[in-house]
């Protein structure tokens, strides 16, 4: 699976310098490139944690250090983009996870990416391989065996959230980033809004944005997540273009 990005630069040709570089460089996809933290915090909010934000750190309004308590909750790995040596010792006292130095170079980049993702192996929740999954129940050391294939869509409810299957549904205690990562594409599911993870299997019709899925009620794909569910539609059409 692709590690995903952000990146967070006031001045638009760096911002736009370190895009294609990311572009460039296979296993990981930029999301979305902003100019300001405020748009940044505002798209996470809805679209939810990537797994890297690239983030400069001179910036006006907030700076990328003042804002690194809020950043680093909304990814996996807070790095800092810089011209300013001085400014890596600070940047590790906001748990991020390194700098990069301008002029950036892509080769630094590829390292520092192989770095991510060996470290995202080591943190990865582990491989399905028997066609189930085990949700913690309400009472202590109590789970619920829930087949994979049986699973129509989860919905996130506060810090909850719903698995709904064929027959009935659970609530266990997690995040739906936790589960999209155990689950992914290639399980068959795909996140389609801030709060919802649909199983493919179950979808029966697609009209615009609206999604229709077996004995479930309507969907609305978010406007974040449509490029990644339309280009898996893509993938699965018998029609051309």
């Amino acid at each position: 699976m692709k590690l995903t990005s952000v990146v967070i630069d006031d001045e638009p040709h760096a911002a736009e310098e370190l895009e294609l570089l990311i572009g460039r460089t296979p296993g990981i996809e930029n999301k979305k490139t902003f100019h300001d933290v405020s748009a940044a915090i505002e798209f996470l909010d809805d679209f939810g944690k990537v797994d890297i934000i690239f983030c400069d750190i001179s910036m006006p309004e907030i700076n990328g250090l003042d804002a690194g308590k809020i950043l680093s909750g909304k990814c996996m790995f807070l790095i800092y983009v810089t011209a300013y040596r001085e400014y890596a010792l600070e940047a590790f006292g906001v748990n991020a996870a390194g700098y990069l130095m301008k002029p950036l170079s892509h080769a630094t980049l590829i390292e520092k990416i192989d770095d991510l993702r060996k470290r995202t192996s080591q943190k990865s929740l582990p491989e399905i391989e028997d066609g189930y999954i085990l949700a913690k129940g309400s009472n202590k050391n109590s789970f619920n065996k829930i087949e994979i294939s049986q699973i129509v869509y989860i919905e996130a409810l506060l810090n909850y959230i719903k698995i709904y299957t064929t027959k009935e549904f659970f609530i266990t205690y997690v995040g739906l980033k936790d589960v999209e990562e155990i689950l992914g594409q290639k399980q068959g599911f795909i996140r389609i809004s801030r709060s919802v993870i649909i199983s493919m299997r179950y979808l029966e019709k697609v009209e615009g944005n609206v999604l229709k899925l077996h004995d479930a009620p309507n969907f609305t794909v978010g406007e974040t997540f449509r490029s990644d569910f339309y280009a898996l539609l893509k993938r699965h059409s018998i029609n051309p273009g």
